[in-house]
């Protein structure tokens, strides 16, 4: 029973390995197109709302927007990347680049 015990918990580590690693390396590809997309909608969000604040003041309805979009781009950016390092394997640094 004891050795049925210690199979089953070592099957479960095995397998939660696995899971993990598998995440990881899916997140770190989808990663490789995610980012961009995510710094492009900033930068329009960003542009959005400087133009609006400087040039169309009657659209707060769009200014507003257009920071939401830069403020959720920026938070799910920095989300990916915590995502990515909590699921790194033991020994791997993970280094972003600027």
């Amino acid at each position: 029973m004891r050795r049925l015990g210690s199979v089953v918990g070592a099957v479960t580590r095995t397998m939660a390995g696995l899971l993990r690693s598998g995440l990881f390396v899916t997140l770190l590809l989808a990663s490789r197109v995610l980012v961009p997309v995510l710094r492009l909608m900033a930068t329009a969000g960003i542009v959005v709302f400087g133009f609006c604040a400087l040039a169309r003041r009657d659209e707060v309805t769009v200014m507003w927007a257009g920071a939401g979009l830069a403020g959720a781009a920026v938070v799910l950016e920095l989300a990916l990347g915590a995502a990515i390092r909590a699921l790194a394997p033991s020994g791997v640094v993970v280094i972003s680049e600027v």
